[in-house]
């Protein structure tokens, strides 16, 4: 029955009222909800606290001894401490402080909106979030996986956090919090973790491209769930990504990404499905340089570039040759060229914003297999803005050409090799997303680690294998996470 206003306002913060028809009386309680381990569910915990009668309130004896011996407690406690200080001896909160990096995430999961009722909470986001981060490092991503990393972490995750859940957490629970959280919820919750550890290079490459989780196929989509990410090749690590509906084309989402990203001074590169002027204009509005891929898909633009190559009257060419490298069993060999954006003409200049006063840019790859002395040759065309009248013009396209495949070999082969993400079969779109999100950031972090060994040693960084064998536990999980973070503070 509904509960008179003032009832309510005679009884502590807090708690809540039961009314007792039997003896005419309200009974005031405080209630929590533990996991059962035997039922494997939430179960509720009340605590008395007193009773209105006549319209007064009274606490009930037992409760005020509770909270009498509580007090011993804590004053036992607080002299203790006073008594370790005098004696030269450090408390556990001094001898095991929080790392930044834990501090990063924490703060990070805090904001992230938890729609469900915090009454009933036994398993706070925040600390769920971190528990995944953790196992994540290692590679462990599925729900199984980080359940079991949570009950194998939980004394030494007690031992750093007073109010660190004493229960383990179910597998389907984990499941079931990574598919609560919206998308874009997550995604502020990945920025924030992801910005401190983007150190500032005069001029970074960042690819665009789509990875397919192929277990996550469905009729509609009979390749897989698709997932288009933003990535920084000069600081390995995953800037944004978009899980592609099931009716949807990457191309329509890659423009809408760009808001959001700080992307000045940045060069953008893409393959040639997201050669589109809708994309270029929003990249040249974000303050960065594009180089796009050009095939037949853009068959006029194509063909003018590759007839402009083959003009034997054209003489302004800037052209840069790399060394002979071998590379899966092939002796490459690189070359570029390079002309003015201008000598397409104004038809196609007037078309991509940028072009006029950019380039277009003939890369070619020429192979040697050593096995069988076979040889092969390949010309791609690209369209930048990269300014022609730059002295060392030919060599940044080269570069930004290149540095395109950074995404192909240094995050989506990680991800299905490693990770084993093209493994993960799930329906849900929210679910995708926030696991595919999270490999992403242990890729980054790992990517962090090898770097700042680099730094340390001229010897070669240790393998992500290797790092992933080492981060098995919360605990070296956790001197990873703080060793990334402090390097990000002090560059």
């Amino acid at each position: 029955m509904p509960v008179d206003q003032k009832i309510l306002k005679l009884i502590p913060e807090g708690c809540r009222v039961n009314w007792n028809a039997t003896n005419k009386r309200y009974y005031v309680f405080k209630s929590k909800y533990v996991y059962d381990s035997s039922k494997k569910r939430g179960k509720e915990i009340r605590t008395q606290v007193g009773v209105v009668v006549d319209g007064k309130f009274q606490f009930s004896k037992s409760y005020l001894l509770k909270q009498q011996v509580k007090e011993l407690k804590e004053t036992a406690a607080r002299a203790a401490e006073k008594s370790s200080a005098r004696t030269g001896k450090q408390t556990a909160a001094e001898t095991k402080p929080v790392p930044d990096g834990v501090k990063a995430a924490l703060d990070s999961a805090s904001k992230v909106k938890d729609s469900r009722q915090q009454s009933k909470v036994v398993y706070p986001l925040d600390y769920v979030y971190l528990v995944s981060l953790l196992a994540s490092l290692s590679g462990q991503t599925s729900c199984v996986q980080i359940a079991d990393f949570w009950a194998s972490s939980r004394p030494a995750l007690e031992a750093l956090f007073d109010d660190f859940p004493r229960e383990n957490i179910p597998h389907d629970t984990v499941r079931r919090l990574l598919m609560l959280i919206d998308p874009a919820e997550f995604a502020s919750f990945y920025k924030r973790l992801v910005t401190p550890l983007l150190d500032q290079y005069l001029s970074r490459v960042a690819a665009v491209d789509g990875q397919a989780v192929r277990a996550s196929r469905t009729e509609k989509a009979a390749s897989g769930r698709f997932a288009l990410a933003f990535h920084d090749t000069e600081n390995g690590v995953a800037l944004c990504q978009k899980v592609v509906g099931e009716k949807e084309n990457e191309i329509t989402h890659a423009a809408s990404m760009v808001e959001g990203l700080d992307l000045s001074g940045c060069v953008v590169t893409a393959d040639a499905m997201n050669t589109q002027r809708s994309f270029a204009k929003s990249l040249v509005e974000a303050g960065a340089d594009y180089c796009l891929a050009v095939r037949e898909n853009q068959k006029t633009l194509w063909h003018d570039i590759r007839m402009a190559f083959l003009d034997v009257t054209e003489t302004r060419a800037r052209s840069w040759t790399g060394g002979a490298a071998l590379e899966h069993g092939r002796l490459e060999r690189r070359s570029v060229r390079v002309l003015p954006g201008s000598v397409l003409g104004p038809a196609q200049c007037g078309h991509w914003i940028g072009l006029e006063e950019g380039c277009i840019v003939a890369a070619v790859t020429e192979s040697t297999d050593k096995k069988t002395g076979r040889e092969s040759s390949q010309e791609r065309y690209f369209i930048t803005t990269l300014r022609w009248d730059s002295r060392l013009i030919a060599e940044q396209a080269a570069r930004a050409v290149r540095r395109h495949r950074g995404v192909e070999n240094e995050l989506h082969y990680v991800l299905d090799v490693d990770f084993q993400q093209d493994r993960t079969q799930c329906k849900n779109a929210n679910y995708l997303y926030n696991r595919v999100l999270l490999n992403k950031f242990a890729v980054g972090v790992l990517n962090k680690l090898q770097n700042e060994e680099s730094k340390e040693s001229a010897a070669e960084p240790t393998s992500k294998k290797r790092w992933m064998n080492k981060l098995r536990s919360a605990q070296t999980a956790l001197a990873a996470l703080a060793r990334v973070y402090q390097a990000a503070v002090h560059a």
